[in-house]
């Protein structure tokens, strides 16, 4: 396997399709953007897909690269790709309740990682607060009292179908805002 001593030369050999200095970028970055991806989204197999297509990108694009900072351009793809993972709907529905109750004693790997994480939590947490009055109650009795749609409905006496809509008015806004919040976050590297 060759021996590049600078990232600039890791990234040229990559460029001309040298398959081992791709291995080295893997075997360098693959751990921490998991465990990055993970932090936020907390489903195993989704944090693997996306770390997997932003390398598979990589390859697939090696001749056009222009990546100067390797662990700052990966992760900024590995943001892009949990973007596009919210805005899809793809996610656990107890994803937003979870991020909303980050915990400032779980482990992070760094300072960063824990600033982003925080603000992703009151992004949350400002948007269930902004909700319409009946809406956010109906989302709270939903997932801070563990209530079935059949349950809220019957204690606020509307019908199940008003509850599924509230739900999904809720969730819908929640999600546009982390999204717009991830998407900003996308361009700090690139204006600051």
């Amino acid at each position: 396997m060759g021996h590049f001593s600078t990232d600039k030369e890791l990234i040229s050999a990559i460029t001309n399709s040298n398959q081992d200095a791709f291995n080295i970028l893997y075997g360098r970055h693959w751990e921490g953007l998991y465990k990055f991806a993970f932090l936020i989204l907390r489903d195993k197999d989704a944090c693997k897909d996306i770390v997997q297509d932003v390398f598979i990108w990589v390859w697939e694009h090696r001749e056009g690269l222009d990546m100067h900072a390797p662990k700052s351009y990966l992760r900024t793809a590995v943001k892009y790709k949990i973007a596009n993972y919210i805005r899809t709907g793809n996610i656990r529905d107890s994803f937003f309740d979870e991020a909303a109750q980050f915990n400032h004693s779980q482990a992070i790997p760094s300072t960063a990682e824990f600033a982003e994480l925080n603000e992703l939590k009151h992004v949350i947490q400002v948007t269930i607060a902004n909700l319409p009055v009946k809406c956010r109650a109906i989302y709270r009795l939903s997932r801070e009292a563990n209530l079935t749609n059949r349950e809220i409905a019957s204690q606020l006496g509307i019908s199940v179908k008003t509850v599924e809509n509230q739900m999904t008015i809720a969730l819908h806004r929640i999600r546009t805002s982390v999204d717009a919040h991830l998407t900003v976050a996308l361009l700090v590297p690139f204006i600051a």
